[in-house]
């Protein structure tokens, strides 16, 4: 059943009544409301705890955004149904105050979060078949639509995989939560102090963003790597120093550890799964600019965008198929064959690791039958002969002066150890497992 009426209040001036019945999905700021007699759209209710003040924030954010809609890229004909934006299209009122706003309905049936195409597994799951041709069409998608709402001089600022939806068969990106984004727009401005720190630039961390677009460039060039890289981050990498090298990614972001450069990071070397050089050579110079390591300045959406026409065309030269069928970048090496071939290396080193793990005890083992015989093929057993043969009395402590310890103690000592010796391993062999 639906529950008590709203007026909706379009941009040009026209006002209805509706009613409105809660879906079960609710944020931290509004809960969301299905609309009698308008399937295709549905109403965000902020919380009735709303201080007044803020609520008035809201108010005119909203009746700026009703009044200024940015054009979007276009969808050819035939493709019926794609939101790019939940952008509000009309206020909602409760007698006659300010109390939400109404946007077009994503069908989230024929979507899924981009955070699941950083994963094969998952995207398959969710009934997608993933190749780099599909994902190149992703990122242009992405950059494209953050391009228009950069030329209107909107900002998302927290732009992050999960606050993003892509159409299954389309490969259409719809962005959620408008309501959040940074307008700085002549005539109105709005921050968005929502932040997330995995895909915060450098020169924000800790400080207030001032530069709303260059933080969208920042966060979609990570946003594109991990696409094209099987969802590795740009800053996730191997140590050269591990005692400076930090465990979070945003402090790594912040020294710059930036690994799959065409200039080595002398702090960082890249991961030993990502597949960055496959990549051609006009992407990965935006990735270099992108995170600090080229001249030239963090490329803008629009430079994304140009640079990705060029690869997401189906009919592209720049793309082609490896022997294998696979979908690759043109000249360059097949990267789901490179990927593969990590992945198979990888099996047979840790197959080859177990084998020797499991053999190690027996080794031991055969070890301590040698120390009993007077063979020896370990530096404890090595050490345990030596004393057997010699009646030299082994001194402990800096000087000469120390205690003696008789040969049978010593014996002793060598043989704790060797004991000592067998039961870190077998923590280590169960820890492994």
């Amino acid at each position: 059943m639906f529950g008590p009426t709203y007026r909706l209040l379009w941009p040009d001036g026209r006002s209805e009544k509706v009613a409105l019945r809660s879906i079960g999905k609710s944020g931290g700021a509004g809960e969301i409301f299905e609309v009698e007699h308008r399937p295709h759209y549905v109403a965000k209710l902020y919380h009735a705890v709303t201080k007044p003040e803020q609520l008035e924030k809201y108010s005119r954010k909203i009746r700026w955004m009703v009044a200024n809609k940015p054009e979007l890229p276009p969808i050819p004909a035939g493709v019926e149904g794609v939101v790019q934006l939940a952008w509000p299209v009309a206020q909602v009122l409760r007698d006659n105050r300010f109390a939400g706003f109404l946007m077009e309905k994503i069908d989230f049936s024929r979507t899924l979060e981009l955070d699941y195409l950083l994963t094969r597994r998952q995207a398959e799951a969710e009934g997608v078949k993933v190749d780099f041709g599909k994902l190149v069409t992703v990122c242009y998608n992405l950059a494209s639509l953050l391009n228009s709402l950069h030329r209107k001089r909107i900002a998302v600022v927290d732009l992050k995989p999960m606050n993003l939806k892509v159409y299954k068969s389309e490969l259409y990106v719809s962005i959620l939560d408008c309501d959040g984004f940074c307008i700085y727009a002549d005539s109105f401005h709005s921050d968005a102090p929502q932040v997330t720190p995995e895909y915060l630039a450098p020169e924000f961390h800790g400080v207030a963003v001032t530069h709303p677009e260059s933080q969208d460039w920042f966060a979609l060039a990570t946003i594109i790597f991990r696409l094209l890289n099987y969802g590795i981050h740009p800053y996730v990498g191997v140590s050269d120093n591990r005692l400076q090298y930090p465990p979070e990614l945003a402090s790594r972001i912040q020294l710059g550890l930036y690994p799959y450069g065409h200039r080595t990071n002398v702090g960082a070397r890249p991961a030993p799964a990502s597949v960055h050089e496959a990549f051609p050579d006009s992407l990965r110079l935006l990735f270099d600019r992108a995170f600090g390591w080229a001249s030239g300045g963090r490329p803008s959406a629009f430079e994304w965008a140009q640079a990705l026409a060029a690869y997401a065309s189906r009919h592209s030269i720049h793309m082609g198929h490896c022997e294998r069928g696979h979908v690759q970048f043109s000249g360059k090496p097949c990267a789901t064959c490179l990927r593969e071939h990590i992945l198979q290396r990888h099996v047979r080193d840790s197959r080859r690791l177990g084998t020797r793990l499991r053999a190690a005890p027996r080794k031991t083992l055969q070890h301590v039958k040698k120390s009993l015989h007077g063979t020896h093929s370990s530096p404890f057993q090595a050490t345990l002969a030596q004393m057997q043969q010699s009646p030299v009395r082994i001194i402990y402590g800096p000087a000469p002066t120390g205690p003696a310890i008789p040969l049978a103690q010593a014996t002793r000592h060598a043989v704790a150890l060797e004991i000592l010796w067998l039961v870190g391993l077998a923590i280590t062999v169960w820890w492994l497992r």
